[in-house]
């Protein structure tokens, strides 16, 4: 009989959460990623969606179950296993210009957390394309008793990922 892990709990959740909306149409899930890295033996699990209608910007959710998490928690040497999660909202605009608001935003709603911001300049296009890509990294592991917050995360990707998608209509 399998016995599934933290992260197999907390991707079922997750993952189920996310599809029940894409079902109610609120979003629409247009990429998932479910990798097993035999070579460090850790999980690695993403799951992208983006507003119904649009596919520009995107929200990315990450699940991170590494080694010592892992094998903690097979070992049974690990009080509280969990997964490091971390959050990407991705645009593709015709400016390099970031929004500060949102970095303003990022930053209140998860204060006391590493928030990166990527800008990327396509060079092989005619167009003049820039890929802004905001990042939060959770410093703490997140267990099966955090399942709330988990599911706060997402909601409040989705209202981040609304938010930028009326800024890119005006």
């Amino acid at each position: 009989m399998f016995d599934p892990t933290v992260f197999d709990n907390l991707k079922v959740i997750v993952e189920g959460y996310i599809y029940d909306l894409d079902l109610e149409n609120e979003i629409s899930v247009t990429d998932r990623s479910d990798n097993i890295d035999l070579a460090t033996m850790s999980r690695l699990y993403t799951i992208t969606f983006a507003n119904k209608y649009k596919k520009n910007p995107t929200a990315t959710i990450g699940m991170e179950m590494k080694q010592q998490q892992l094998v903690g928690e097979l070992l049974h040497s690990i009080e509280n296993p969990g997964c490091h999660i971390n959050v990407a909202l991705e645009a593709q605009l015709q400016t390099q210009d970031y929004d500060e608001f949102l970095l303003k935003k990022l930053k209140k709603i998860w204060e006391g957390q590493s928030i990166k911001l990527f800008l990327t300049k396509e060079i092989t296009s005619n167009l003049k394309v820039y890929h802004h890509r905001y990042q939060v990294d959770f410093q703490i592991c997140y267990g099966e008793d955090d399942i709330e917050d988990l599911l706060h995360i997402v909601e409040h990707s989705i209202s981040l990922l609304d938010m930028m998608s009326k800024k890119l209509k005006s």
